[in-house]
């Protein structure tokens, strides 16, 4: 039993390990997922993007909003 804590401690490690030297390439595959899966959803479609799940196209094309921002629209 303890080699299977172990072994499954190792593996939590190494995954934290993967995830933080990498935060980069896991955030960029992480966006281009989400993107993927609401590629032709309306909010996306008001800005241009019509099916186009590409980082840069986005950051190009939509605005960073605040909360405050969505408090107003949804009143």
């Amino acid at each position: 039993m303890d080699y299977t804590l172990t072994e499954k401690n190792n593996n939590t490690l190494q995954f934290i390990e993967d995830v933080t030297s990498n935060a980069d390439e896991v955030q960029q595959r992480i966006l281009y997922e989400i993107l993927a899966q609401n590629a032709n959803v309306e909010y996306l479609s008001r800005y241009g993007l019509c099916g186009q799940t590409d980082g840069e196209t986005f950051k190009k094309s939509v605005p960073v909003v605040t909360y405050e921002c969505w408090d107003l629209i949804n009143c």
